[in-house]
């Protein structure tokens, strides 16, 4: 894996309705940060205007990143990213976007999102129904005549 020389931001995206991807999201937020970033759940009505193709890219079957150049990661390269953009476990980043640590990683990362949901539900089922509970609580927007605004 060819790691960017410089980044200075990146955008992240996953599923927002998966415990697990929540965690890491919150895992990763809570880290000292060496870049910025953001993390973009893929269901976001939004999506459509600052990524129009990311559904063509198929998220929901792997996580996303794109660069501040625009380069797009995909998998376990983007796992790799997102330890990266955490200051203290840069070194860790590199070795395992490296030769040697890289099809560990790939393999790792397809094992987990292949499993992901059912993982979900045995060891995140908490954030799952924590998600839902929010989702459920969220207001109805009032559409008037022709549409809703975001």
């Amino acid at each position: 894996m060819k790691i960017p020389e410089e980044i200075k931001y990146l955008e992240i995206f996953y599923d927002g309705r998966c415990g697990m991807c929540c965690t890491f999201h919150e895992w990763v937020n809570a880290q000292e940060r060496a870049f910025g970033l953001t993390f973009i759940p893929y269901q976001d009505p939004a999506l459509e205007h600052c990524f129009p193709n990311l559904a063509e890219l198929e998220p929901d079957k792997q996580m996303i990143v794109r660069t501040d150049t625009g380069e797009l990661f995909f998998g376990a390269e983007a796992w790799v990213l997102c330890l990266l953009s955490c200051k203290h476990h840069q070194g860790m980043a590199r070795r395992l976007g490296g030769k040697v640590l890289l099809p560990v990683a790939i393999r790792a990362c397809h094992l987990l999102a292949t499993n992901r949901k059912k993982l979900s539900r045995v060891f995140f089922r908490k954030k799952d129904n924590a998600v839902m509970q929010e989702l459920h609580q969220m207001e109805n927007p009032n559409c008037g005549e022709g549409g809703c605004a975001l």
